[in-house]
């Protein structure tokens, strides 16, 4: 097969779960919604770096609308939140926070030029090995060197801390044989540009760890489980003869989501979901974030006919949302004004 980072780190993380997407080709029975928002937020800002190749120069407004474009795709549904305190719409904020700190932080004063934009590589190891790998980005920098950069949402360490970008070095110093690299995290999460510079001397130890580690797995006549609470996010739970007892909570609550009546969305008509936020839990539209409409299910009466009457809650901060009235008409503001100023239009039914 072809071996990538991500192959090699899913074996080492759950042979099982390398075995189900590797071996055996399966299908995952849903995404995270960590790797959904990971993937949304690279989209953006390979889409930003493109433009500028292309003497656009985007805004906050367009990388808006790109983000919720790539949000919003057809397989939406299958994306499953895990964390009990967080909502849908809240991991869409956090990406749009990631995405408006980068805007705000990095991208206007970055003056490098980009050579390579989500390329694709392949090299050869030893005994005909193949390694496979995506670069998010290659740019030369002002003063001449070569950053090889990968974009993280997540918790991260340092450049040379694992075999990512490392491995990716040993490509790019094939492309350019007489030039100088660096390795780049830029860790959104902790609004951090991470660099370190690279000598190619390093290549062959580099190129050493992982013709071990793919050994190891060509060797492997067994692949177990390896379960933990981590098992909650692993699309295979289902089919996993070893899945950690926590899945069960899982399968509990989402049997009990389904056995409550279908509410709808008075503002659209979308169908209201079940989220649970920090402040409790309570009803988002599934028509999110084109529709911001919620219920704080605390205060329903327990018919699914009475929820025009239940108090509706902010999605920003969790208060209570009251009909106000301004120079313009009637509207939905946040109890906690000045602190939040969320508002929103009231539709006449």
């Amino acid at each position: 097969m072809n071996y990538s980072y991500s192959a090699i780190s899913s074996y080492k993380s759950c042979p099982r779960s390398f075995e189900f997407r590797y071996l055996k080709r399966q299908k995952e029975a849903f995404v995270s919604i960590e790797r959904h928002l990971g993937t949304s937020v690279h989209e953006v800002l390979n889409w930003a770096y493109d433009q500028r190749l292309k003497q656009n120069e985007p805004d906050l407004n367009e990388m808006n609308e790109v983000y919720k474009k790539y949000w919003n795709t057809p397989d939406l549904h299958q994306v499953r939140v895990i964390r009990i305190e967080k909502s849908l719409e809240d991991y869409y904020q956090d990406g749009l926070d990631l995405l408006s700190s980068f805007f705000q932080r990095v991208f206007p004063v970055d003056s490098s030029t980009t050579m390579l934009l989500e390329h694709r590589f392949e090299i050869t190891l030893k005994d005909g090995m193949s390694y496979r790998g995506i670069i998010d980005r290659v740019a030369r920098q002002p003063e001449g060197l070569i950053r090889v950069t990968d974009f993280k949402t997540g918790s991260v360490s340092g450049p040379t801390d694992d075999l990512q970008l490392p491995s990716y070095a040993i490509h790019v110093f094939n492309q350019y044989p007489d030039e100088d690299i660096e390795l780049c995290y830029e860790a959104l999460q902790s609004r951090k540009t991470i660099v370190v510079p690279y000598n190619r001397n390093r290549v062959s130890d580099v190129s050493a760890e992982l013709e071990a580690e793919i050994d190891s797995i060509e060797k492997a006549e067994h692949f177990p489980a390896n379960p933990s609470r981590l098992c909650q996010w692993c699309g295979y739970n289902g089919i996993c003869e070893s899945a950690h007892e926590s899945v069960k909570e899982l399968d509990i609550k989402a049997e009990t989501e389904e056995k409550q009546p279908e509410q709808f969305c008075p503002e659209c008509g979308s169908l209201l979901k079940s989220r649970k936020g920090k402040f409790g839990p309570f009803l988002g539209c599934s028509n999110y974030p084109e529709c911001r409409y919620t219920l704080d299910v605390r205060e329903l009466s327990g018919s699914a006919n009475d929820n025009l009457e239940a108090r509706e809650i902010c999605p920003e901060c969790g208060g209570i949302l009251r009909e106000r009235k301004g120079k313009f008409g009637r509207f939905m503001g946040c109890s906690n004004y000045p602190e939040c100023r969320h508002t929103r239009k009231i539709r006449d039914m």
